[in-house]
């Protein structure tokens, strides 16, 4: 490649949210951190070094928590 033009860019908040709408069938309580990561790069091309800061986005907007620092768990209600 000699030559590169970026046509559009989003926001990190736009990108997580366009995310969120597409996850529903693929997110399950239970679900590893890694299963997460590997889920946004393989699905949204996520690159690695970012997927930690979005996926703790994203636990806020899922409404998870992750006590051990593994497994991913839905807030119960």
């Amino acid at each position: 490649m000699d030559e590169i033009t970026v046509t559009e860019t989003i926001s990190e908040e736009e990108l997580a949210r366009d995310i969120l709408m597409e996850l529903e069938g693929y997110v399950y309580d239970g679900m590893t951190m890694d299963e997460f990561c590997k889920l946004l790069k393989k699905y949204f091309g996520v690159a690695s070094r970012h997927c930690c800061d979005l996926i703790q986005r994203m636990k806020v907007e899922l409404d998870m928590y992750c006590p051990d620092r593994q497994y991913l768990y839905f807030v119960e209600t």
